[in-house]
């Protein structure tokens, strides 16, 4: 079994996977409490406070929700300032095959750390610190194939190291 995709890398797919890391986290945590806290607080103290404090309140609410997401954004842009990569990426029993704008990399089956299902987006991750965003656009209708075909390989090379 092979299947081969091939793909631009958007600023979109870096951004929902930062954003993924991001609130899968304990930053998320922290987020989810902080942006509840901000909510509370100016429900239960608008009436009573400032203008200054019903901007600090909003600027608190504001940071977790419009900046923090606006900053991970940024540097996804930041991350392709040099242009747009192409991928190939071809998975088969005997690796993963990256063909890129700049070069051609195969990556054995024990250099595969893992595979992550999120709603709308596959990332693949490698030992040498590299992962690779496959979105459901890209994936179609195999999405769910190539993912049971990842971890069966990472299983099978898994068995065989011990």
């Amino acid at each position: 079994m092979q299947f081969t995709y091939k793909y631009k890398v958007r600023v979109s797919d870096l951004w929902q996977a930062s954003m993924y890391y991001a609130y899968s986290s304990y930053m998320g945590v922290v987020n989810a409490v902080c942006i509840f806290a901000a909510i509370v607080l100016i429900v239960s103290r608008w009436r009573d406070s400032s203008d200054i404090f019903r901007t600090v309140m909003v600027l608190f609410l504001m940071l977790f929700t419009v900046i923090q997401p606006s900053l991970i954004l940024l540097r996804a842009f930041s991350s392709l300032k040099n242009g747009r990569p192409e991928l190939e990426l071809t998975f088969s029993r005997a690796g993963v095959s990256i063909l890129t704008d700049w070069k051609e990399q195969n990556v054995k089956w024990q250099e595969v750390l893992s595979i992550v299902k999120k709603p709308t987006i596959m990332i693949v991750y490698m030992t040498d610190g590299n992962g690779y965003i496959l979105r459901n656009s890209v994936l179609k209708e195999t999405r769910n194939d190539l993912y049971d075909f990842v971890n069966k390989m990472l299983h099978e090379n898994k068995r065989d190291q011990i």
